[in-house]
């Protein structure tokens, strides 16, 4: 067999491999629009476009009328909005299993940096994106996912080979991530751990001239660049008032123990081990080293903390594990990188394409299919009645719900939406517990003020309205029944 014969076959062998690791991600995002925010984010998108300017204050809750409420995810919201008026559902599904796919190429391409063997970096990252698959909806934490990839390929490179220089890229990042999604946030306290290795490495260095974790005191470099990051994040239509929400979320800590993206891992399902699995194999690696690295240990109890106690935040502790691993693997031989070619690139291209129409055909990817599924979920056919019949508000809706009306019904003001830093704990618990039906909902205020109410035929609160004398039961279906206030 010829040398030219042989390299042929391992260049197909590897573009295989590579087809199957990027198969993964379209895989499990290829699904239908079941998100419950995306609705109010399409109708932000709208508001912004039809009045050229971004909200300083709530329109689409009662709650919120007029109070100071901050579009932090601006950007994203024009931008999905823009597909779903040039596409329909299937502009959002292709930007889900965009991202997803640009996530998963990103973190590829920084673990290849670590001259791993081909199957262990197919392994690792193909591990990584099935344990995210919790966060694979059309949402901004997308690319705050993606820009994390960046920025931590970016330090450990910059640390790695001592060159602060590569961090420059970040700047720009960071205006974009800013506008793009409030957990930039994140990308700043890992800049802040960085700083703080820096430093110890500086008081080491009065005592040793040389850093014994191998990173040099090169704060002097660093600081400015962090200084232009943080900067860059004001760059946008709130200027500083950016950081409002950020406070919010820290001061509303309630919605953790009831949204379901928000409560902690509970280990029922495959992800969440992989995850588990992802920061044992990392806490091994940073202690195979024999020695303190402050940075990556500060990294991985700060991640491991964040995701373990969100399901919403379990990207950062997978992303985070397996930058560790890539970067710190002594354990591990070093092979030479397999390089990618023109054929690699046209393989894997071709057959990422047919992957996709092959799943979208086999799964019925269609916007009738995308239409129907969002009819089973929402109340398509009761918004229909409404506005048939003119009913009016005030409107007492599920929070589940609550994005899907904003945008279904923009003349009508919800009563509760997935925005939990403008509700807050309290609106939200009680909100919570009167559809559940507990102890005194009967004399919730909001309910009582209502004049029209939208719920789940399955839900406490359905069968508790049959029996109740204020309201009357106008219209019923499998998805939704429709109560309106007596006499009104």
């Amino acid at each position: 067999m010829s040398i030219q014969s042989i390299d042929a076959a391992a260049t197909v062998r590897r573009s295989v491999i590579w087809l199957l690791l990027f198969s993964i991600p379209v895989l499990v995002s290829m699904e239908p629009v079941t998100d419950w925010d995306i609705w109010w984010h399409l109708r932000v998108g709208q508001w912004i476009l039809a009045h050229g300017q971004v909200p300083h204050v709530d329109v689409f809750s009662a709650y919120g009328a007029g109070k100071p409420w901050i579009a932090y995810s601006w950007l994203f919201e024009v931008l999905v909005f823009l597909l779903h008026r040039q596409f329909g559902l299937l502009g959002i599904v292709g930007f889900n299993v965009a991202m997803t796919l640009a996530i998963a190429v990103a973190l590829y391409i920084s673990v290849r940096q670590a001259s791993l063997p081909i199957l262990a970096e197919v392994a690792l990252v193909g591990t990584a994106v099935i344990a995210m698959v919790p966060i694979y909806t059309p949402r901004p934490w997308a690319f705050t996912v993606l820009f994390f990839v960046l920025e931590l390929h970016c330090i450990f490179t910059a640390r790695r080979l001592r060159q602060p220089w590569r961090l420059y890229f970040l700047a720009p990042l960071f205006v974009l991530w800013a506008n793009l999604h409030i957990q930039f946030i994140y990308g700043l306290a890992v800049f802040g751990l960085y700083i703080g290795e820096l430093l110890l490495a500086r008081i080491q260095a009065l005592v040793s001239p040389v850093s014994r974790d191998g990173a040099q005191p090169q704060l002097g470099k660093i600081v400015p660049i962090v200084f232009a990051c943080l900067v860059s994040t004001l760059i946008n239509p709130y200027g500083f008032k950016i950081y409002q929400p950020v406070f919010e979320y820290i001061e509303f800590t309630g919605a953790f123990q009831i949204v379901s993206e928000l409560l902690p891992l509970s280990f029922v399902n495959v992800a969440d081990w992989l995850v588990g699995w992802l920061l044992l194999v990392a806490v091994f690696v940073l202690g195979w080293q024999r020695r303190w690295l402050a940075f990556p240990s500060a990294l991985l109890l700060a991640s491991a903390v964040l995701g373990m106690r969100a399901r919403r935040d379990v990207w950062i502790a997978a992303v985070s594990a397996v930058m560790i691993i890539a970067q710190l693997r002594s354990f591990l031989p070093c092979v030479e990188r397999c390089r990618w070619n023109w054929l690699n690139f046209g393989l894997v291209g071709v057959g990422l394409s047919v992957t996709i129409l092959v799943v979208a055909h086999q799964w019925e990817i269609s916007t009738a299919r995308l239409q129907q599924a969002v009819k089973n979920i929402y109340p398509v056919d009761a918004v229909a009645y409404i506005k048939e019949k003119r009913l009016t508000g005030p409107l007492y809706n599920h929070f589940n719900w609550g994005g899907y009306l904003i945008w279904a019904l923009p003349e009508m003001p919800v009563s509760m939406d997935g925005r939990t830093n403008l509700h807050g704990d309290d609106r939200i618990i009680r909100s919570v517990d009167t559809w559940l039906g507990r102890t005194g909902w009967e004399s919730d205020p909001e309910l009582a003020r209502s004049r029209l109410v939208i719920a789940h035929p399955k839900q406490p609160l359905a069968s508790l309205l049959r029996a109740d004398e204020r309201f009357r039961l106008v219209y019923e279906d499998k998805t939704a029944l429709l109560f309106v206030a007596k006499g009104s």
